[in-house]
């Protein structure tokens, strides 16, 4: 009997130890399917996360293709909410789009995104959706993404100062004299050529560079890029057959010369330049600049033909019919409202230094026995029939001929300044001439002492003296966006150069009673030293007058008689889309 209690007890407590194990294996089975059916809603949200940033990615760059279109943000928002649903966000989903402008330059921080700017080149999507749980106990979770997207519009152009032409027996002999050549091709095949579009990124495959900034540093002879131009017009089936013909013609008749860099033949106004990779350039244009920036770098001496003997010592240099420049940009301004694509040449472009050595001041009065020059400086840049373009605005549509940019061109009869930084306006290929900082002319001394600095221009805001004898002429074209058409090359002009460029320096000189300013130990002390400037002012005069006398007939002879801008349209690159963040 006690045997059979003991059993049954066994027995007992044997069913309890499984009844407490099947519930122990079934907790973690349980927790185990919780955990499973949790993991399989995480998995479906990353899943629909994923999802929802291809299409904020696609809806965004969708955006930025339109923006630059008639139909502005307006567009671009419809483009966004049409490119979301086509790629599978379903009707519930919500898309914001913010229209603005991606600029490194106006937004130096990343990322680089603002909804103020001109012109509007992003679109900032986002896109929204409700996710239920399917297993989980929950409201539905809300699930959104983001994407940036930039499209620029980007011209290309070119502005010369003579009027082009593009008669086969003119440019034959213009470049056999630049390149040394015997060339005798046809105006048709001239014509092809200026109408065959190269893009930059191919012109830098083709040059072995990375990138367009590495492009820009290039160094290459013209034959060298004219080989290049012509793997590039191949690369993008641009050029015929015949066309190929004729300038692999060039390239075989080209003779080794110096190399020059790419940079000198393209003002790239973009913060951005691989933003350039689309934006073209004719071949012919391309060809003719590079030729004429390699023989038309140096500088002419004019130093003797300028002698005005004992007076005084002159060094001039001189630049005579500049090639043409190339522009590669978007519109617009930047925050310091200079223009993003601007190209400026000269017909001529003349620097000169005048000095005086040990000069009295005052002729026999008092003064002169107390003020004493020992060396009198003037540094002054003219510019002879000067011309700027810029880039003010593009529209793009569907279609090039629909498509149009509208181009400022100015177009002045001489331009003259004074300043610390006048010889750098003889290498000025984007803006209209400035003397930005102030000419020191020179030390007086005083009683044995050299304290008195005299300069002309102002130091606060700095600025040079700078004066346009006759206001410039401004003219905007518009270019539709087909090349090869008869709205290409548009020209103006500013007649009565002639007459302008008479007495140019004596008008200088009656600028400079209110220019020259005097300082002692960082004081104003011009008022003080007012008869010193007037006798400085009285000395330079009439040598500025002489000088006027030998400059003007020289410029004539340099056949300098009327300003003409001819602005030469050389593709435009719309809506080249691409993700920034």
């Amino acid at each position: 009997m006690a045997t059979c209690k003991q059993t049954n007890r066994a027995r007992r407590v044997a069913l309890r130890r499984q009844r407490g194990a099947v519930a122990m294996v079934a907790a973690i089975w349980i927790s185990a399917a919780i955990a499973a059916f949790g993991a399989i809603d995480v998995g479906n949200f990353f899943l629909v996360r994923r999802q929802l940033q291809q299409s904020a990615d696609l809806a965004a760059v969708a955006a930025a293709e339109t923006i630059g279109s008639a139909g502005g943000c307006t567009a671009a928002t419809a483009s966004a909410q049409d490119s979301a649903t086509a790629n599978g966000l379903p009707t519930s989903g919500k898309v914001d789009v913010l229209c603005g402008r991606w600029d490194p330059t106006a937004n130096p921080t990343s990322p680089y995104f603002s909804t103020t700017g001109t012109p509007m080149n992003a679109a900032k999507v986002t896109v929204n959706q409700a996710v239920p749980y399917f297993f989980m106990v929950g409201p539905a979770r809300t699930l959104s993404a983001t994407a940036t997207a930039k499209a620029t519009n980007i011209r290309s152009f070119s502005i010369a100062t003579s009027v082009a032409t593009l008669s086969g027996g003119a440019i034959n002999g213009l470049l056999n004299g630049l390149l040394h050549t015997s060339l005798n091709l046809s105006a048709v095949s001239y014509q092809g050529l200026a109408s065959t579009q190269v893009k930059l990124g191919d012109l830098a495959l083709a040059l072995g560079a990375g990138s367009i900034a590495e492009l820009l540093t290039t160094q290459v002879t013209v034959g060298q890029l004219a080989a290049a131009l012509q793997v590039a017009a191949n690369q993008g089936n641009t050029l015929s057959a015949t066309l190929s013909t004729a300038l692999g013609t060039i390239v075989a008749a080209i003779p080794p010369g110096a190399k020059i860099s790419v940079g000198s033949m393209l003002s790239v106004g973009l913060g951005d330049p691989q933003a350039a990779v689309s934006a073209t350039v004719t071949v012919l244009d391309a060809l003719m600049v590079a030729a004429e920036v390699a023989n038309g770098q140096s500088a002419i001496d004019l130093g003797v033909a300028l002698n005005l003997g004992p007076i005084a010592n002159i060094s001039a240099q001189a630049m005579v019919t500049q090639p043409p420049v190339i522009a590669v940009g978007e519109a617009g301004q930047n925050p310091d409202g200079t223009w993003r694509a601007s190209a400026h040449a000269a017909q001529v472009r003349l620097f000169l230094n005048l000095q005086l050595v040990n000069t009295q001041v005052g002729g026999t009065s008092i003064l002169s026995s107390i003020v004493k020059i020992t060396l009198l400086n003037l540094p002054i840049y003219i510019e002879v029939g000067p011309g700027t373009a810029y880039l003010s605005s593009t529209q793009c549509s569907t279609q090039r001929a629909t498509s149009y940019s509208q181009i400022v061109a100015s177009t002045g009869a001489t331009a003259i300044c004074i300043g610390g930084d006048a010889s750098s306006n003889l290498t000025n290929t984007t803006n209209p001439t400035q003397c930005n900082q102030p000419a020191a002319i020179t030390t007086v001394n005083a009683l044995g002492l050299n304290l008195v600095n005299i300069s002309a221009g102002t130091t606060s805001p700095p600025s040079g003296v700078n004066l346009a004898l006759q206001n410039s002429k401004s003219t905007t074209f518009t270019f539709n966006g087909v090349v090869g058409d008869s709205d290409d090359y548009q020209t103006t002009n500013t007649n009565g150069l002639g007459s302008a460029t008479g007495g140019l320096l004596a008008q200088l000189a009656g600028s400079l009673g209110t220019s020259l300013h005097a300082s002692l130990l960082g004081l104003d002390v011009t008022a003080l030293l007012l008869p010193v400037i007037t006798a400085i002012v009285g000395l330079l005069t009439p040598i500025l007058n002489s000088l006027d006398a030998i400059l003007i007939p020289l410029l004539q002879l340099l056949g300098v008689q009327i300003g003409v801008s001819t602005v030469h349209d050389l593709g435009l690159a719309c809506g080249q889309a691409q993700l920034v963040n």
